[in-house]
């Protein structure tokens, strides 16, 4: 009998040094078959003569949440799970955090509504209804070394995905340099901020590609499945202040497949519709140098096009284009449509650091909270010209909230003064007759992208019907289908 267990646990052991030595050959295996690259391929809308031009990067991995957490071992590139149990947060959570922050950032909070799966499923299904536009709602909760992702669709249930950060020391191929105090995610949006202020060249590619593995690749499948038009981005903490619709999977950009918009949280937005073809539209702007900003010239192109052709508004610069009119024209005929041509910042992740400049004061937006527009919500407040910086960037959903318009039309970044307003009217044309509010800016960005709009000798010429239109202090071309032209607008608040 001794004999027979000495047998048995001699064999029990050889099988278990066997098993030991063959895991991480295995391992290894499944990891490479698993992570081949793809085939590298160019942007269809640039020369492909460009020889700098970076390749599409390899796609991030979107992990389910696993029963069990698992080691894992990223120097040899093998199949990553967390090692620290998934947060995976209810949507209330989510969302009540973001709504939080904006909470934190105005130093108020309105009343808000009790947000559940039912009641986004439900806010989205009436938004179908009205825009004939399969959507979702996309939740990006960001931590020092991952992104959890969680999508709403319509109707089914919900899809939670977890993508690892790479940290510094492992991203090889990182966008720049970086020390171990920064993270990558911050890095990134930061780089693709810097490089699209270049129309002149294609650097931002890479940034926004290592943007789109991580935010799109791991739900694009899902998405696909589900027909979806229309996505709704709930964005956290640095990636409030990317240009969604400049992501690109290699071959093209997000704006190409969706058309997009970011809510502050689903708290916050105020989704009632109104008759949008019926908007009056009060327009404001500077035209000239003030308190240390340059001119706008083409600001006076740009209102007095809107109002005479396009719309049917009364228009005040310069002198004209103080906080007591904007409060007295609003109060007294409670205008749809708020366009103000203008410099604005939000380079501060304090409400105190933000303002519009008008001709004689800068209305800062705690002064906003509390000037009175009217009895009803604006239903589209534009801010032509204005600029936001990275950081947490809450001004310009800031902006909706303490304004209490419905949507929020403002730039990311400073455009030129020329470059502006051929996306402006191209949106305003569309506004009218396009289902949604994000159709009409993703229609413009389109028509700027491929070339439907141009600037030819100095002229805007493919708005619509409209006949050329003579831009000031431009006698030539300008190539408007680079994203710096056409990205730098995001559409906040109410999309329908």
């Amino acid at each position: 009998m001794k004999k027979y267990s000495l047998i048995w646990k001699a064999g029990y052991a050889v099988a278990i040094a066997t098993t030991c030595i063959m895991a991480p050959s295995v391992q290894r295996s499944i990891a490479q078959s698993t992570l081949t690259p793809t085939t590298p391929s160019t942007p269809q809308d640039f020369p492909t003569s460009e020889p700098s031009r970076p390749q599409p990067l390899q796609p991030p991995l979107g992990i389910t949440p696993p029963t069990e957490p698992r080691l894992c071992d990223r120097l040899l590139g093998s199949i990553c799970v967390p090692t620290f149990p998934p947060t995976f947060p209810s949507v209330g959570t989510i969302d009540k955090k973001e709504t939080n922050a904006i909470c934190g950032y105005t130093g108020f909070c309105p009343t808000t509504p009790e947000v559940t799966f039912e009641f986004v499923q439900e806010a989205l299904q009436e938004a179908e209804k009205i825009t004939d536009s399969p959507t979702a709602l996309v939740y990006v909760n960001t931590f020092d070394d991952r992104l959890e992702i969680l999508v709403i669709p319509s109707s089914g249930k919900e899809i939670r995905k977890t993508v690892l950060i790479p940290q510094s020391g492992q991203e090889k191929s990182s966008v720049k340099q970086i020390d171990d105090k920064q993270n990558l995610v911050t890095v990134t949006v930061q780089d693709l901020l810097d490089s699209i202020r270049d129309p002149s060249s294609n650097d931002y590619l890479r940034p926004s590609q290592k943007l789109y593995d991580w935010l799109i690749r791991p739900i694009e499948e899902d998405l696909e499945t589900g027909k979806i038009k229309t996505l709704i981005f709930v964005m956290d903490g640095p990636l409030r202040a990317i240009p969604i619709s400049i992501l690109n999977d290699g071959k093209k950009f997000l704006v190409q497949k969706y058309a997009t918009a970011t809510v502050p949280s689903m708290g916050l937005v105020n989704l009632k519709l109104s008759d949008r073809r019926r908007s009056s539209i009060l327009i404001m702007g500077l035209t000239e140098a003030q308190a240390g900003f340059t001119a706008l010239p083409n600001v006076d192109v740009e209102t007095n096009t809107i109002a005479s052709k396009i719309f049917q508004g009364e228009v005040f610069l310069n002198q004209n284009f103080t906080v007591d009119t904007l409060r007295d024209q609003q109060n007294k005929n409670n205008y749809g449509i708020v366009h103000i041509a203008t410099h604005a910042q939000f380079l501060s992740d304090t409400i105190n650091g933000a303002f519009i400049q008008f001709w004689n004061d800068r209305l800062y937006l705690d002064k906003l909270r509390t000037l009175r527009l009217g009895e009803e919500p604006i239903e589209m407040l534009t801010l032509s010209a204005c600029q936001t910086a990275v950081g947490q960037n809450l001004g310009l959903s800031g902006t909706a909230v303490v304004s209490r318009a419905k949507s929020v039309l403002g730039s990311l970044w400073e455009v030129s003064d020329a470059g502006t307003t051929p996306l402006m009217l191209a949106f305003y044309n569309n506004y009218s007759t396009a289902k949604s509010k994000a159709i009409a800016i993703q229609k413009a960005q389109l028509e700027l992208l491929q070339g439907k709009v141009q600037i030819k000798s100095g002229q805007i010429q493919g708005i619509g019907n409209l006949p050329p239109i003579s831009l000031k202090q431009v006698t030539g071309d300008i190539d408007l289908t680079h994203p710096y032209f056409w990205a730098s607008f995001v559409l906040v608040g109410n999309w329908l």
